[in-house]
């Protein structure tokens, strides 16, 4: 029985690069602490390499000027004199409260079935006459405006002109 062994060269040269390649493994892991016996190695804090030149440097630097309050960094010159509210004379009169908040009309859609694209609290709606949202009641849509309804009361949104 006449065999060549070169069909056993590649197998034994492949464990051989394995072997090595596990023997430098686990010697950089134990090197590293990572697989020490007994318990964690401890783990020594590096030095700041930059611990004397901060204080080498720190009598040098001068203190930042103080930036003034309501100044525009990006703009040159002294920043803008405080406003100062004149003295109130006769009795205060309580700020008239803020108009409710309104859905805003995003688009409209004019055709034998029309739809209008409002926005309300974050969210789009797409809407149809005599249909409802949060707490509106679309009266009607034309062309150029949606009417709804809130509470009894009639809310007019119109649509923006080219532009706008």
């Amino acid at each position: 029985m006449n065999r060549d062994i070169s069909w056993l060269l590649a197998p034994l040269v492949a464990v051989g690069v394995f072997a090595f390649v596990l023997w430098q493994t686990m010697g950089a892991l134990s090197a590293s602490g990572a697989w020490a016996r007994g318990g964690k190695a401890p783990i020594a804090s590096p030095d700041d390499p930059f611990v004397l030149l901060d204080g080498v440097a720190a009598p040098l630097a001068s203190p930042a000027a103080p930036v003034a309050p309501g100044r525009d960094p990006f703009q040159t010159g002294a920043a803008p004199a405080p406003a100062t509210a004149p003295a109130a004379k006769g009795p205060a009169v309580a700020p008239k409260p803020a108009a409710p908040a309104r859905p805003v009309l995003t688009a409209i859609v004019y055709d034998a079935d029309p739809r209008a694209l409002l926005r309300w609290n974050g969210r789009d709606y797409s809407v149809r006459p005599g249909g409802l949202f949060d707490d509106f009641q679309v009266v009607s849509i034309t062309r150029d405006q949606v009417v709804l309804s809130r509470n009894g009361e009639n809310i007019v949104l119109q649509r923006k002109s080219q532009g706008e």
